[in-house]
């Protein structure tokens, strides 16, 4: 436990990292000479990072073990924040952001097969995998207050980098001292006994890893663009269009122990998932439709709770029970998805954001109905293949 506790502590500063650019987009703007699209195109950068180095991250983690690309990915993540600051032109932040896409690779291949390999019943991994993203919406929760705080008292902007950095470290020696469970032996375990499911990659396979890239796609597009889109909406100024953001960040905080919870009754994960797909699109149709304070708050609630709350974790704990011999290749197949969704998203939505805001929220709720349908084809293929 101190050890899952320790690798969660990681989670809270990739959340900061995911939205930490984004939250300080005018003031990169000015500090790069850069347009919308421009800075757009650094958020980008995380996940071509992530996308170019999780291939061999899954094959480094089953080849060598959890820890060391732990490591590695605690590293990457801090070289992340120390050099953002020293950032003079988009060109060169860019090449920085690529650190946090490889980061994330390295330890979501890692973190996600040691909780399913320290807690290998069902329930139970699933469970502790949802609690990564409670970490993720902590520090999501949090920042947007700090960079609040920040621009209301024309403070220096990268103190909180250099937190973020230091913090890193620390873990880092922390994470050196723990043991990890042996990957190896218990593969042969699930080999010995013949628990190996009768899974096919090109169907549950790839209709998991379009949900994969769906349910980041979610709430990565809300947090992007709701402060923008409130601004343009409402009127408020860009501080108080940040508190749509905390909103977000605070109702997926709580919504991540209501779904752990959920689970460890033994839902049928399949259906939460679609049930969350579902009020998700509905609450974005709501808000483009009747926009309004309340409108806002109430797709901010939704997606912080249906779409941030877990569901991504939950998907790839499926995707472990489909395919338990090869937990680091699969995790990575996963987060390709997520990475191409992390790299192209805040791209294509910044050309579509330059016309109108409300086109990146309707491409966000065709990608909550191809979603759905996604999980649809894995619902059937859960009970055919697992439950039986």
């Amino acid at each position: 436990m101190p050890l899952i506790a320790s690798l969660y502590v990681n989670y809270f500063f990739q959340g900061i990292a995911s939205i930490i650019i984004s939250q300080n987009l005018h003031l990169f703007q000015d500090r790069w000479a850069a347009s919308v699209s421009q800075v757009s195109l650094v958020v980008s950068a995380i996940g071509l990072g992530r996308l170019i180095s999780l291939n061999f991250s899954g094959w480094f983690s089953d080849r060598f073990g959890r820890k060391y690309t732990v490591l590695l990915g605690v590293l990457a993540n801090l070289f992340f924040f120390a050099g953002l600051v020293y950032t003079k032109h988009y060109l060169q932040a860019f090449f920085v952001a690529l650190l946090a896409g490889v980061g994330n690779a390295f330890l979501d291949t890692s973190t996600y097969p040691v909780v399913n390999e320290a807690f290998p019943k069902e329930h139970d991994s699933s469970a502790l995998s949802v609690m990564n993203k409670a970490f993720i919406s902590l520090g999501q929760f949090i920042l947007p207050f700090v960079v609040r705080w920040s621009l209301n008292y024309d403070i220096y902007f990268g103190w909180s980098f250099w937190f973020c950095a230091l913090g890193l470290f620390l873990n880092f020696c922390l994470l050196l001292r723990f043991s990890y469970p042996d990957s190896q032996a218990i593969l042969k375990t699930i080999i010995t006994a013949h628990k190996i499911p009768k899974a096919k990659i090109q169907i549950e396979g790839l209709a998991l890893l379009i949900f994969s890239f769906v349910s980041v796609s979610l709430f990565n597009i809300f947090v992007l663009w709701i402060p923008t889109f409130a601004q343009e909406v409402l009127n408020i100024s860009e501080a108080d269009s940040l508190l749509f953001v905390s909103v977000y960040s605070i109702s997926s905080l709580f919504s991540v122990f209501a779904t752990s919870f959920i689970v460890k009754q033994k839902a049928n994960i399949p259906n939460l998932i679609l049930w969350c797909l579902f009020i998700t699109g509905g609450a974005m149709i709501y808000m483009l439709l009747f926009p309004s304070f309340l409108s806002l708050v109430t797709a901010s609630l939704a997606v912080g709770i249906f779409a941030a709350g877990g569901i991504w974790q939950l998907g790839l704990a499926v995707l472990l029970e489909f395919f338990p011999g090869s937990k680091g290749l699969v995790t990575s197949f996963y987060s390709f998805a997520t990475a191409v969704s992390v790299m192209i998203t805040p791209y294509l939505t910044g050309l579509m954001a330059e016309k109108s805001t409300y086109l990146t929220f309707a491409y966000n709720i065709f990608l909550a109905f191809i979603g759905f349908l996604a999980v649809s084809v894995v619902k059937v293929r859960y009970t055919k293949i697992l439950k039986k």
